[in-house]
């Protein structure tokens, strides 16, 4: 009954039987989404890293937009854009705590005895809101190293907000009134960090990207190597990816911006 509710998408969105998509989804840089309906669950196949190239009066357009809201508005070499589909205030965070328990089940004793337990660690709006300042002091240090160092605009960007920005003091967010959703983001979860050169050239990135490699591609004028290695890390001969594209371990116990 699963596998009749059940639809499975290829990147170019034609349907799929669901071996050779689990098959794909091994791919290092391939991400699997899947979203719920009422009477259907949809598995989309979708490309985890993008290069793409825009036209003139588009970069001026997204640069104005930019600028408009932004205290910014110097002419850098780069637009870096990290984009948050909605953030979301106590209550929601509540709800997703509570959803994402830890369970633990196991045996016990000769008779085998199945015990569970379930953890949940201390969650309130105290905590909430101190968990917020952390992430804001985070991100700032982020925003004050990387303009610092390159000539960039460091953008924090949003689609929705649900009674959450006075969480955040003297953070300066940018809502999006749907052009870079329509453009850059529209499948949802998928892409969350977008860098724009000055000549139009674009990277969307919705994997684990480290500072080192970020890095990279700021300080390479020319990402034909780049695009090269993406190529590459899509095909079956190179499993653990190539160049930037490379499979990273340690990516959750580091220090990082993106």
């Amino acid at each position: 009954m699963l596998s009749q509710n059940s639809v499975y998408i290829d990147e170019d969105f034609t349907t799929m039987d669901s071996i050779s998509y689990y098959k794909k989804c091994k791919g290092i840089t391939k991400k699997c989404l899947q979203y719920k309906t009422d009477s259907l669950t949809v598995n989309k196949l979708s490309p985890m890293y993008r290069f793409g190239k825009l036209k003139v009066d588009e970069y001026d357009q997204i640069k104005t937009l930019i600028q408009s809201q932004s205290n910014n508005t110097k002419d850098n070499k780069y637009i870096v854009i990290k984009y948050y589909d909605s953030i979301f205030g106590f209550e929601r965070a509540e709800k997703i705590h509570t959803k994402h328990k830890i369970t633990e089940s196991f045996y016990r004793g000769s008779g085998k005895v199945y015990v569970r337990q379930v953890k949940s660690h201390p969650f309130n709006e105290d905590i909430f809101k101190e968990e917020r300042a952390d992430w804001q002091k985070r991100r700032e240090k982020c925003i004050e190293k990387y303009e610092k160092r390159y000539p960039l605009d460091f953008v924090h960007m949003y689609k929705t907000e649900e009674n959450a920005l006075s969480t955040y003091v003297d953070f300066e967010w940018i809502k999006d009134q749907g052009a870079f959703k329509n453009k850059f983001f529209d499948v949802q979860n998928n892409y969350n960090l977008l860098i724009i050169k000055s000549d139009g050239e674009y990277f969307l990135s919705g994997g684990h990207l480290t500072n080192s490699k970020f890095e990279k591609l700021l300080k390479t004028d020319d990402w034909t190597k780049f695009k090269a290695d993406l190529e590459a890390s899509n095909t079956k001969n190179f499993t653990e990816g190539k160049g930037i594209f490379s499979k990273y371990e340690f990516y959750h116990n580091s220090k990082h911006c993106f």
